[in-house]
Parts: structure tokens; sequence; C-alpha cells
């Protein structure tokens, strides 16, 4: 496996067009295919646009046998009850990155780190990353190891002033280049091994500690706004410290507030996420 550069800093000229962020699909097929005629719209409309994720594509409800069919949202609708069809998921995704290279991103979730050595996930098999690789070819389990080794952890958007994790990373490194000493597949000891457990489970940010993050990640005041994902959202949108926003894109949402976003100018601060303009429903 190639072993993954774990900082990726978005140069600004890649950030000429829209930059779309969205978070944690789980296996939804439609909610995917919605996000790449999005993408894929601005592409033809001649605007150039870069889409990152914060990773978690794959590992969706079980089926009729299971699958956590009962969780209701507030609206009393079922939050996950859509068919897990992460192996077209993938293929469709993998298909979209080659064809546009350096213009469609990951990070590395904790759900595509069960499959390179991270902790085996529970949310809707016994061992999902056992169950998805059942479902495909020898020679798909190899392309989406390899693919996923090679996926970040972070993403840093100097021109936009923000960056991009996958979970609430701990604040307790001292500099970014710190992140480059974690292996996916282990050992971790020390520092790497708690920042990686962070940016793979944690859901939210003390108070002080996103801000302490974006320091350290950059210059002073160069960052300003941390866009994160891991946790479910039934507004699809909501902060998770003073600097730190919690994105649904598609998982544990209900449907009509479905969220990514399209950014296009520099962040100042959460406040400059608005509704209809950064802040996009996905079925809106």
């Amino acid at each position: 496996m190639t072993r993954a550069a774990k900082v990726v800093t978005i140069a600004p000229e890649a950030c000429a067009g829209p930059v779309l962020v969205s978070a944690d699909v789980h296996g939804n097929l439609a909610d995917f295919e919605r996000l790449r005629a999005i993408f894929l719209g601005l592409v033809a409309a001649g605007r150039d646009p870069l889409w990152l994720s914060v990773g978690d594509w794959v590992h969706g409800p079980a089926g009729d046998e299971g699958g956590r069919r009962d969780v209701l949202g507030r609206d009393g609708a079922a939050l996950y009850d859509y068919a897990d069809e992460t192996p077209a998921l993938l293929r469709g995704l993998f298909a979209l990155m080659d064809a546009h290279p350096g213009r469609v991103l990951s990070l590395c979730g904790n759900h595509e780190h069960a499959h390179i050595g991270g902790r085996r996930t529970r949310k809707f098999h016994d061992d999902e990353a056992a169950a998805l690789e059942a479902r495909l070819s020898a020679a798909e389990v190899a392309e989406l190891r390899a693919r996923f080794a090679s996926w970040p952890m972070l993403f840093r958007l100097p021109a936009l002033g923000v960056v991009v994790t996958h979970g609430a990373l701990s604040a307790e490194l001292e500099h970014a280049e710190e992140l480059e000493e974690i292996v996916y597949a282990g050992p971790n000891q020390g520092r790497a091994a708690e920042l990686l457990h962070s940016a793979m489970t944690r859901y939210g940010f003390g108070p002080g500690e996103d801000e302490r993050l974006l320091e350290r990640l950059g210059p002073p005041g160069q960052y300003r706004v941390l866009v994160h994902g891991h946790d479910r959202d039934e507004e699809g949108w909501s902060p998770s410290g003073a600097r730190a926003g919690l994105l649904c894109t598609s998982f544990g949402a209900r449907r009509e507030r479905k969220a990514y976003l399209q950014l296009e100018r520099p962040l100042a601060g959460l406040d400059d996420v608005r509704e209809g303009l950064e802040l996009r429903r996905l079925w809106g």
C-alpha cells in the first residue's frame, strides 16, 4: 500500500472555482449520484469545481433483517431507510476520481480506515469491513484498500481560510507535520496514536479546542473555520465549536435537510456559512 500524505494543502489556484464539501454518505447511492450531478453540472458550466469529502463513503444499513431501520428522526421518519449500495457507489466514485484527476478528493474516514488496519466498525454489521469485502471481487478489494491507504486525514485551504477533517481532531498537536508520523496500519505510539484516534472517533470540540487547533495548523489567523463530519445531525449543519461546524450531507440527516457546502469566497467564521449560499441542501 502507498503511504498517504496525511495533510494535503490545496493550492489557491485549485480553489478558483466553487469548492464543494460533503460528508458521510455511507452507501447511499442516490445521495452520491445527486452530489455527482451537482459536480458535473458545474464542470459542464465551465466553473472548474473542486469536490472534497470528509470520508465515510462506505457501509450502510444491513438490509431487511436489521440495519437500524427503527431509528427515527424528530419528524418520525426513519433516518436509515435506504439500501446499502456501497459497491456501486465506490465504482462510480473511483471512476469519477479517475475522470477528473485532482478535482475529486476524499479524506480517510474511520469506516475506510477499517479496511486498512483501523478499528473494525460495527454500525450495521458485526464487522462491516468484512461484510463489504465479501460483496466484492478480489481485484475490487485490492483497489479499495490501495485507494483508501492513499487518502489523507486533513485538507487545508488557505485561500478560503478553511480546514476539513473527518472527526474532531485533537488540539494537542503542535504542528501539522506531526500527522505525517501516523501509519494507518499501525502500530502508532504516543501522540501519533492519540491524533489518529481523535481524527477517526471524536464527535465534537471542548471549549477553545477548535480555535487552538486552527492556530496550530498554520500562521496566526490563516485558518478560521473547521468543517468535519463523522457524526449525524438531523439539520445537516450545526456548530460543534466556536469555529467548527458539523456537516451532515447524507447519513443521519432528514432528507430535506441533507447539506453540502459550496465555497466561493474566504470564510471569516461560522457566520459566513449562509443558508442557500455557502450552505446548500442536497435535495432542495
